[in-house]
Protein backbone atom coordinates (compact mmCIF):
# COMPACT_ATOMS: atom_id res chain seq x y z
CA UNK A 1 0.00 0.00 0.00
CA UNK A 2 1.10 3.82 -0.83
CA UNK A 3 2.07 5.79 1.31
CA UNK A 4 0.29 9.02 1.22
CA UNK A 5 1.39 12.33 1.83
CA UNK A 6 1.21 13.51 4.88
CA UNK A 7 2.61 9.93 6.53
CA UNK A 8 5.96 10.47 3.51
CA UNK A 9 5.96 14.19 4.34
CA UNK A 10 6.48 13.16 8.19
CA UNK A 11 8.56 9.98 7.70
CA UNK A 12 11.17 12.29 6.04
CA UNK A 13 10.44 14.34 9.07
CA UNK A 14 11.72 11.50 11.08
CA UNK A 15 14.51 10.72 8.81
CA UNK A 16 16.19 14.26 8.90
CA UNK A 17 16.07 13.80 12.89
CA UNK A 18 17.89 10.48 13.02
CA UNK A 19 20.55 11.61 10.50
CA UNK A 20 21.07 15.13 12.78
CA UNK A 21 20.84 13.09 15.92
CA UNK A 22 23.30 10.32 14.59
CA UNK A 23 25.72 13.06 12.88
CA UNK A 24 25.94 14.90 16.11
CA UNK A 25 26.86 11.31 17.68
CA UNK A 26 28.77 10.37 14.77
CA UNK A 27 32.18 9.48 17.42
CA UNK A 28 29.49 6.82 18.88
CA UNK A 29 29.15 5.04 16.37
CA UNK A 30 32.62 4.14 15.42
CA UNK A 31 35.42 1.63 16.37
CA UNK A 32 37.07 3.83 19.57
CA UNK A 33 39.83 3.39 22.34
CA UNK A 34 38.03 5.69 24.43
CA UNK A 35 35.62 5.86 26.22
CA UNK A 36 35.63 2.02 26.04
CA UNK A 37 33.58 -0.32 24.43
CA UNK A 38 30.62 -1.84 26.43
CA UNK A 39 30.01 -4.72 24.50
CA UNK A 40 27.43 -7.14 25.48
CA UNK A 41 29.53 -10.21 23.07
CA UNK A 42 32.97 -10.60 23.46
CA UNK A 43 32.94 -9.92 19.74
CA UNK A 44 34.96 -7.50 17.52
CA UNK A 45 33.94 -3.91 17.17
CA UNK A 46 32.63 -2.59 13.99
CA UNK A 47 31.88 1.00 12.40
CA UNK A 48 27.57 1.79 12.31
CA UNK A 49 28.12 5.28 11.03
CA UNK A 50 27.62 5.25 7.39
CA UNK A 51 25.48 1.70 7.41
CA UNK A 52 22.86 3.55 9.92
CA UNK A 53 23.05 6.89 7.11
CA UNK A 54 22.28 3.97 4.42
CA UNK A 55 19.38 2.28 6.30
CA UNK A 56 17.75 6.07 6.14
CA UNK A 57 18.13 6.39 2.83
CA UNK A 58 17.06 3.02 1.76
CA UNK A 59 13.93 4.36 4.15
CA UNK A 60 13.75 7.54 1.44
CA UNK A 61 13.28 4.61 -1.06
CA UNK A 62 11.44 1.63 0.33
CA UNK A 63 10.03 3.32 3.40
CA UNK A 64 9.11 -0.05 5.27
CA UNK A 65 12.40 -1.85 3.99
CA UNK A 66 14.22 0.64 5.01
CA UNK A 67 13.04 1.38 8.75
CA UNK A 68 12.40 -2.25 9.32
CA UNK A 69 16.40 -3.15 8.51
CA UNK A 70 17.14 0.30 10.58
CA UNK A 71 15.43 -0.53 13.18
CA UNK A 72 17.54 -3.49 13.09
CA UNK A 73 20.84 -1.99 12.75
CA UNK A 74 19.97 -0.22 15.64
CA UNK A 75 19.65 -3.45 17.90
CA UNK A 76 22.82 -4.96 15.95
CA UNK A 77 24.61 -1.56 16.89
CA UNK A 78 23.81 -1.30 20.52
CA UNK A 79 24.26 -5.07 21.35
CA UNK A 80 28.17 -4.69 20.12
CA UNK A 81 28.44 -1.80 22.37
CA UNK A 82 25.82 -0.94 25.09
CA UNK A 83 27.05 2.71 25.01
CA UNK A 84 24.55 2.70 22.28
CA UNK A 85 21.74 2.39 24.51
CA UNK A 86 20.92 5.68 24.02
CA UNK A 87 16.33 6.36 23.83
CA UNK A 88 16.36 8.73 21.40
CA UNK A 89 17.51 6.83 18.77
CA UNK A 90 14.67 3.93 19.33
CA UNK A 91 12.43 6.34 19.59
CA UNK A 92 12.72 7.91 16.38
CA UNK A 93 12.76 4.82 14.61
CA UNK A 94 9.42 4.16 16.46
CA UNK A 95 8.29 7.44 15.22
CA UNK A 96 9.29 6.54 11.85
CA UNK A 97 7.81 3.18 11.64
CA UNK A 98 3.82 4.85 13.02
CA UNK A 99 4.34 6.78 9.59
CA UNK A 100 4.24 3.30 7.60
CA UNK A 101 2.66 0.42 9.49
CA UNK A 102 -1.01 1.30 11.31
CA UNK A 103 1.18 -1.50 14.14
CA UNK A 104 3.46 1.30 14.10
CA UNK A 105 1.06 4.21 15.17
CA UNK A 106 -0.14 1.85 17.78
CA UNK A 107 3.07 1.22 19.39
CA UNK A 108 4.39 4.61 19.10
CA UNK A 109 1.42 5.89 20.89
CA UNK A 110 1.41 3.58 23.76
CA UNK A 111 5.34 4.18 23.74
CA UNK A 112 4.64 7.90 24.52
CA UNK A 113 1.96 7.73 26.87
CA UNK A 114 4.89 5.61 28.90
CA UNK A 115 7.27 7.55 28.15
CA UNK A 116 5.11 10.87 29.52
CA UNK A 117 3.35 8.76 32.52
CA UNK A 118 6.51 7.57 34.17
CA UNK A 119 8.52 10.66 33.40
CA UNK A 120 6.13 12.57 35.84
CA UNK A 121 5.96 9.47 38.15
CA UNK A 122 9.79 9.07 38.09
CA UNK A 123 10.39 13.12 38.78
CA UNK A 124 7.42 12.90 41.87
CA UNK A 125 9.36 9.81 43.29
CA UNK A 126 12.68 11.14 42.90
CA UNK A 127 13.99 13.38 46.21
CA UNK A 128 17.12 13.94 43.70
CA UNK A 129 14.58 15.81 41.11
CA UNK A 130 13.34 18.10 44.12
CA UNK A 131 17.02 18.72 44.99
CA UNK A 132 19.96 18.89 42.69
CA UNK A 133 18.80 17.76 39.33
CA UNK A 134 16.07 20.53 39.10
CA UNK A 135 18.03 22.99 40.95
CA UNK A 136 21.30 22.29 38.71
CA UNK A 137 18.72 22.86 35.63
CA UNK A 138 17.26 26.16 36.81
CA UNK A 139 20.19 28.18 37.63
CA UNK A 140 21.75 27.14 34.29
CA UNK A 141 18.97 28.48 32.77
CA UNK A 142 19.65 32.00 34.23
CA UNK A 143 17.00 32.22 36.99
CA UNK A 144 17.24 32.07 40.65
CA UNK A 145 17.71 28.38 41.46
CA UNK A 146 17.52 28.67 45.25
CA UNK A 147 13.79 30.40 45.72
CA UNK A 148 12.54 28.72 41.80
CA UNK A 149 13.77 24.95 42.00
CA UNK A 150 11.30 22.92 44.32
CA UNK A 151 8.03 24.18 42.56
CA UNK A 152 9.52 24.00 38.61
CA UNK A 153 10.27 20.39 39.70
CA UNK A 154 6.65 20.06 40.88
CA UNK A 155 4.80 21.56 38.15
CA UNK A 156 7.50 19.98 35.45
CA UNK A 157 6.49 16.36 36.98
CA UNK A 158 2.63 16.83 37.17
CA UNK A 159 2.25 18.18 33.71
CA UNK A 160 4.00 15.51 32.53
CA UNK A 161 2.15 12.79 33.85
CA UNK A 162 -1.20 14.69 33.79
CA UNK A 163 -0.22 14.52 29.61
CA UNK A 164 0.23 11.09 30.03
CA UNK A 165 -2.85 9.87 32.22
CA UNK A 166 -5.20 11.95 29.99
CA UNK A 167 -3.03 10.35 26.38
CA UNK A 168 -4.35 6.78 27.74
CA UNK A 169 -8.24 7.72 27.10
CA UNK A 170 -8.27 11.29 24.88
CA UNK A 171 -5.22 11.02 23.00
CA UNK A 172 -6.63 13.67 20.31
CA UNK A 173 -6.60 16.27 23.71
CA UNK A 174 -3.33 16.08 24.45
CA UNK A 175 -2.13 15.61 20.69
CA UNK A 176 -1.69 19.99 20.97
CA UNK A 177 0.11 19.71 24.53
CA UNK A 178 2.51 17.15 22.77
CA UNK A 179 3.57 19.77 20.63
CA UNK A 180 4.39 22.95 22.81
CA UNK A 181 5.69 20.64 25.69
CA UNK A 182 8.43 19.06 23.19
CA UNK A 183 8.70 22.32 21.35
CA UNK A 184 9.39 23.61 24.99
CA UNK A 185 11.97 21.33 25.99
CA UNK A 186 13.78 21.39 22.77
CA UNK A 187 13.86 25.42 23.33
CA UNK A 188 15.04 24.63 26.98
CA UNK A 189 18.24 22.36 26.27
CA UNK A 190 19.33 24.05 23.22
CA UNK A 191 22.21 26.89 23.33
CA UNK A 192 19.43 29.43 23.27
CA UNK A 193 18.80 28.48 27.08
CA UNK A 194 20.45 25.80 28.72
CA UNK A 195 23.01 24.35 25.67
CA UNK A 196 23.10 20.62 27.31
CA UNK A 197 22.55 17.51 25.31
CA UNK A 198 22.19 18.17 21.62
CA UNK A 199 21.63 14.72 20.88
CA UNK A 200 17.88 15.07 22.31
CA UNK A 201 17.20 18.24 20.35
CA UNK A 202 15.90 16.40 17.24
CA UNK A 203 14.13 13.75 18.99
CA UNK A 204 12.12 16.39 20.96
CA UNK A 205 10.97 18.24 17.59
CA UNK A 206 10.60 14.56 15.73
CA UNK A 207 7.94 14.07 18.96
CA UNK A 208 6.35 17.50 18.52
CA UNK A 209 5.89 16.79 14.77
CA UNK A 210 5.57 13.24 14.40
CA UNK A 211 4.01 12.17 18.03
CA UNK A 212 1.20 15.13 17.78
CA UNK A 213 0.21 13.77 14.22
CA UNK A 214 -0.25 10.06 16.09
CA UNK A 215 -2.15 11.31 18.90
CA UNK A 216 -4.13 13.61 16.54
CA UNK A 217 -4.98 10.41 14.32
CA UNK A 218 -5.79 8.07 17.24
CA UNK A 219 -9.17 6.52 16.78
CA UNK A 220 -9.91 4.15 19.56
CA UNK A 221 -8.28 5.03 23.04
CA UNK A 222 -8.60 1.11 23.56
CA UNK A 223 -6.11 -1.18 22.47
CA UNK A 224 -8.03 -3.34 19.61
CA UNK A 225 -6.15 -6.39 18.95
CA UNK A 226 -4.50 -9.07 21.69
CA UNK A 227 -0.98 -7.66 20.73
CA UNK A 228 -1.56 -4.53 21.34
CA UNK A 229 -3.02 -5.01 24.72
CA UNK A 230 0.36 -6.66 25.64
CA UNK A 231 2.18 -3.65 24.21
CA UNK A 232 0.06 -1.27 26.33
CA UNK A 233 0.31 -3.51 29.44
CA UNK A 234 4.47 -3.57 29.16
CA UNK A 235 4.31 0.37 28.32
CA UNK A 236 2.10 1.13 31.59
CA UNK A 237 3.65 -1.29 33.95
CA UNK A 238 7.55 -2.42 32.98
CA UNK A 239 8.80 0.97 34.17
CA UNK A 240 8.36 0.12 37.28
CA UNK A 241 11.22 -2.58 36.56
CA UNK A 242 13.44 0.49 36.90
CA UNK A 243 13.28 0.51 40.71
CA UNK A 244 14.58 -3.36 40.72
CA UNK A 245 17.41 -2.76 38.16
CA UNK A 246 15.09 -5.08 35.44
CA UNK A 247 14.70 -2.38 33.20
CA UNK A 248 17.50 0.16 32.01
CA UNK A 249 16.11 3.80 33.34
CA UNK A 250 16.87 4.97 29.45
CA UNK A 251 13.77 2.76 28.27
CA UNK A 252 11.96 3.70 31.95
CA UNK A 253 11.08 7.17 31.24
CA UNK A 254 13.90 8.11 33.94
CA UNK A 255 14.16 11.71 32.14
CA UNK A 256 16.66 14.33 34.49
CA UNK A 257 14.94 12.87 37.36
CA UNK A 258 18.72 12.17 39.20
CA UNK A 259 18.04 8.85 40.89
CA UNK A 260 20.17 6.99 38.62
CA UNK A 261 23.52 4.73 39.64
CA UNK A 262 26.90 6.33 39.87
CA UNK A 263 30.42 4.64 39.42
CA UNK A 264 33.65 5.72 40.82
CA UNK A 265 37.22 3.40 40.43
CA UNK A 266 40.08 3.56 42.21
CA UNK A 267 43.11 3.03 40.56
CA UNK A 268 46.68 3.55 41.32
CA UNK A 269 47.32 6.69 39.92
CA UNK A 270 43.96 8.49 41.34
CA UNK A 271 40.11 8.12 40.82
CA UNK A 272 38.30 7.92 37.75
CA UNK A 273 34.16 8.84 37.19
CA UNK A 274 32.29 6.47 35.18
CA UNK A 275 30.79 9.09 32.78
CA UNK A 276 30.28 9.84 28.93
CA UNK A 277 29.60 13.37 26.94
CA UNK A 278 33.27 14.36 25.32
CA UNK A 279 33.15 13.48 21.80
CA UNK A 280 30.87 11.21 21.80
CA UNK A 281 28.13 13.64 23.11
CA UNK A 282 25.66 11.39 25.29
CA UNK A 283 25.91 10.42 28.62
CA UNK A 284 26.90 6.89 29.79
CA UNK A 285 24.20 4.44 30.05
CA UNK A 286 24.55 4.12 33.53
CA UNK A 287 23.07 0.98 34.51
CA UNK A 288 24.51 -1.29 36.96
CA UNK A 289 25.96 -3.65 34.37
CA UNK A 290 27.10 -1.38 31.84
CA UNK A 291 29.19 0.44 35.01
CA UNK A 292 30.82 -2.56 36.05
CA UNK A 293 31.76 -3.31 31.91
CA UNK A 294 33.09 -0.21 32.03
CA UNK A 295 35.65 -1.11 35.06
CA UNK A 296 36.57 -4.17 33.30
CA UNK A 297 37.51 -2.50 30.71
CA UNK A 298 39.71 0.41 32.08
CA UNK A 299 40.82 -0.91 35.37
CA UNK A 300 44.25 -2.70 36.39
CA UNK A 301 43.92 -5.96 38.49
CA UNK A 302 43.62 -4.71 42.16
CA UNK A 303 41.72 -1.50 41.07
CA UNK A 304 38.62 -1.16 42.78
CA UNK A 305 35.00 0.24 41.67
CA UNK A 306 32.21 1.38 43.98
CA UNK A 307 29.01 1.01 42.46
CA UNK A 308 26.53 3.64 44.29
CA UNK A 309 22.85 3.27 43.85
CA UNK A 310 20.24 5.99 45.12
CA UNK A 311 17.14 3.08 44.38
CA UNK A 312 15.82 2.41 48.21
CA UNK A 313 15.62 -1.26 47.14
CA UNK A 314 18.93 -2.15 45.57
CA UNK A 315 22.16 -1.41 47.61
CA UNK A 316 25.62 -0.38 46.71
CA UNK A 317 27.87 -2.87 45.18
CA UNK A 318 32.07 -2.98 45.71
CA UNK A 319 34.34 -4.61 43.06
CA UNK A 320 37.87 -5.11 42.93
CA UNK A 321 39.78 -6.12 39.41
CA UNK A 322 41.01 -9.70 39.13
CA UNK A 323 43.73 -10.99 37.26
CA UNK A 324 41.67 -12.30 34.76
CA UNK A 325 40.43 -8.70 33.51
CA UNK A 326 36.83 -9.70 35.29
CA UNK A 327 35.02 -7.87 38.89
CA UNK A 328 35.11 -9.69 41.60
CA UNK A 329 32.53 -8.30 44.30
CA UNK A 330 33.97 -7.42 47.52
CA UNK A 331 32.53 -6.60 50.91
CA UNK A 332 32.80 -2.48 52.18
CA UNK A 333 35.26 -3.14 54.62
CA UNK A 334 37.25 -4.74 52.06
CA UNK A 335 36.86 -2.30 49.28
CA UNK A 336 38.01 0.56 52.01
CA UNK A 337 41.26 -1.55 53.39
CA UNK A 338 44.98 -1.12 52.22
CA UNK A 339 46.73 2.21 51.50
CA UNK A 340 45.06 5.47 50.57
CA UNK A 341 45.17 6.83 47.28
CA UNK A 342 46.34 10.79 46.73
CA UNK A 343 46.64 12.68 44.14
CA UNK A 344 49.83 11.29 43.49
CA UNK A 345 49.28 7.88 43.66
CA UNK A 346 49.93 5.49 46.49
CA UNK A 347 52.61 7.67 48.62
CA UNK A 348 55.26 6.15 47.57
CA UNK A 349 54.32 2.44 48.09
CA UNK A 350 55.28 -0.20 45.33
CA UNK A 351 52.92 -1.71 42.96
CA UNK A 352 52.07 -4.80 45.34
CA UNK A 353 50.39 -2.34 48.14
CA UNK A 354 46.36 -2.98 48.15
CA UNK A 355 45.18 0.55 47.47
CA UNK A 356 42.06 1.62 49.80
CA UNK A 357 39.21 2.49 47.56
CA UNK A 358 37.60 6.04 47.57
CA UNK A 359 33.90 5.47 46.96
CA UNK A 360 31.44 7.84 45.25
CA UNK A 361 29.90 11.17 47.10
CA UNK A 362 26.07 11.32 47.12
CA UNK A 363 25.21 14.36 44.76
CA UNK A 364 21.76 14.39 46.82
CA UNK A 365 23.72 14.51 50.51
CA UNK A 366 26.38 17.44 48.72
CA UNK A 367 23.64 19.49 48.19
CA UNK A 368 21.52 18.99 51.18
CA UNK A 369 24.49 19.97 53.05
CA UNK A 370 25.81 22.92 51.08
CA UNK A 371 22.24 24.24 51.07
CA UNK A 372 21.93 24.44 54.30
CA UNK A 373 25.63 25.74 55.01
CA UNK A 374 27.43 23.09 56.04
CA UNK A 375 31.38 23.70 55.29
CA UNK A 376 32.73 20.60 53.24
CA UNK A 377 36.24 20.13 52.32
CA UNK A 378 38.24 18.38 49.41
CA UNK A 379 41.70 17.72 49.52
CA UNK A 380 42.00 18.20 45.68
CA UNK A 381 39.14 19.28 43.25
CA UNK A 382 38.75 15.96 41.75
CA UNK A 383 39.20 14.35 45.49
CA UNK A 384 36.04 13.65 47.85
CA UNK A 385 34.86 15.33 50.63
CA UNK A 386 37.37 14.30 53.70
CA UNK A 387 36.15 16.95 56.17
CA UNK A 388 32.79 18.27 57.35
CA UNK A 389 32.14 21.20 59.75
CA UNK A 390 28.79 22.53 61.00
CA UNK A 391 28.36 25.71 63.38
CA UNK A 392 25.96 26.52 65.51
CA UNK A 393 23.77 27.92 62.97
CA UNK A 394 23.15 25.28 60.34
CA UNK A 395 23.36 22.30 62.81
CA UNK A 396 20.36 20.18 62.66
CA UNK A 397 20.27 16.62 63.68
CA UNK A 398 18.75 15.88 60.55
CA UNK A 399 21.33 16.51 58.21
CA UNK A 400 23.82 14.16 60.17
CA UNK A 401 21.54 11.61 57.73
CA UNK A 402 23.43 12.66 54.76
CA UNK A 403 26.93 11.62 56.13
CA UNK A 404 26.35 8.65 55.80
CA UNK A 405 26.39 9.07 51.73
CA UNK A 406 29.83 11.15 52.23
CA UNK A 407 31.28 7.61 52.56
CA UNK A 408 35.03 9.18 52.75
CA UNK A 409 34.60 11.49 55.59
CA UNK A 410 37.74 11.15 57.51
CA UNK A 411 37.01 14.34 60.33
CA UNK A 412 33.65 15.58 61.30
CA UNK A 413 33.47 19.01 63.53
CA UNK A 414 30.22 19.81 65.62
CA UNK A 415 32.16 22.07 68.37
CA UNK A 416 29.39 23.97 69.73
CA UNK A 417 26.62 22.71 67.78
CA UNK A 418 23.13 21.88 69.83
CA UNK A 419 24.54 18.17 68.73
CA UNK A 420 23.30 15.29 71.54
CA UNK A 421 24.26 11.84 72.50
CA UNK A 422 21.62 10.21 70.49
CA UNK A 423 22.49 11.64 67.49
CA UNK A 424 26.48 9.90 67.12
CA UNK A 425 24.76 6.91 66.24
CA UNK A 426 25.19 8.48 62.63
CA UNK A 427 28.57 8.94 63.34
CA UNK A 428 29.07 5.13 63.40
CA UNK A 429 28.38 4.47 59.83
CA UNK A 430 31.21 6.50 59.08
CA UNK A 431 33.81 3.80 58.63
CA UNK A 432 37.00 6.11 57.66
CA UNK A 433 36.36 8.43 60.65
CA UNK A 434 39.36 9.53 62.28
CA UNK A 435 38.70 12.29 64.34
CA UNK A 436 35.58 14.51 65.36
CA UNK A 437 35.16 17.53 66.97
CA UNK A 438 32.53 17.59 70.12
CA UNK A 439 34.05 20.69 72.44
CA UNK A 440 31.36 23.08 74.29
CA UNK A 441 28.63 20.42 73.18
CA UNK A 442 25.80 18.31 75.38
CA UNK A 443 27.29 15.33 74.65
CA UNK A 444 27.90 12.75 77.07
CA UNK A 445 30.04 9.39 77.87
CA UNK A 446 26.78 7.57 76.73
CA UNK A 447 26.87 9.38 73.56
CA UNK A 448 30.26 8.64 73.41
CA UNK A 449 29.87 5.12 73.17
CA UNK A 450 28.46 5.15 70.05
CA UNK A 451 31.89 5.28 68.40
CA UNK A 452 32.81 2.17 69.68
CA UNK A 453 33.07 0.22 66.63
CA UNK A 454 34.90 3.07 64.46
CA UNK A 455 38.45 0.82 63.77
CA UNK A 456 40.24 4.79 62.88
CA UNK A 457 38.97 6.91 65.17
CA UNK A 458 41.98 8.61 66.83
CA UNK A 459 41.11 11.90 68.19
CA UNK A 460 37.79 13.36 69.98
CA UNK A 461 38.00 16.88 70.45
CA UNK A 462 36.10 17.01 73.52
CA UNK A 463 36.66 20.70 75.80
CA UNK A 464 33.89 22.16 77.65
CA UNK A 465 32.10 18.49 77.49
CA UNK A 466 31.26 16.25 80.62
CA UNK A 467 32.76 13.52 78.54
CA UNK A 468 35.75 11.90 80.33
CA UNK A 469 39.12 10.50 79.26
CA UNK A 470 37.64 7.08 80.36
CA UNK A 471 35.09 7.14 77.75
CA UNK A 472 37.78 8.71 74.81
CA UNK A 473 40.04 5.84 75.86
CA UNK A 474 37.19 3.17 75.52
CA UNK A 475 36.34 3.86 72.18
CA UNK A 476 39.63 5.41 70.10
CA UNK A 477 42.14 3.08 68.31
CA UNK A 478 45.62 4.53 67.84
CA UNK A 479 46.42 2.84 64.51
CA UNK A 480 50.33 1.99 63.72
CA UNK A 481 50.92 4.07 60.17
CA UNK A 482 50.59 2.64 56.77
CA UNK A 483 54.00 2.17 56.38
CA UNK A 484 54.51 -0.07 59.72
CA UNK A 485 50.84 -1.88 58.57
CA UNK A 486 52.43 -2.62 55.36
CA UNK A 487 56.07 -4.29 57.46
Amino acid sequence: MQLGWLRYALLLFGVLCQCVTISITWPLWQVRDMPPHLPTLDVPQLPFGWALIATLVLTVWRPRVGVAVHFGVLVVAAVIDQFRLQPQFFSIAVLMAACVWDAGHRIARWSLVSTWVWAGLHKLLSPDWFGYASHWLVARSGFDADENYWWVALVVAIVELTVGVIAIGWPRLVAPACCFMHLGIAFTISPLLVDWNESVLPWNLSVAVIGTWVMWTTKSWRPEFGWEWLVFSFACFAPAGFFVGWLDHGFSGVLYSGSIPQGLVTTRSGVLQVDGWGDLRVPFPKERRTIRIYFEQVGQPGDKLHLSDPRPLLDDAFYVLGGNGKARPISRDEFFAGVPVVNDGLAGFDGAAEMAGVAVDSRRALFELRRAGVKLLRAAEVQPIFAVEFSPDNFEPGLLEHLVRLPNVMQVQLAGTAVRDEDLVRLAELRLLTGVGLSHTAVTDSGIENLSGLPYLQVIECEGTEITEAAIAAVINPVPSFAEEMD
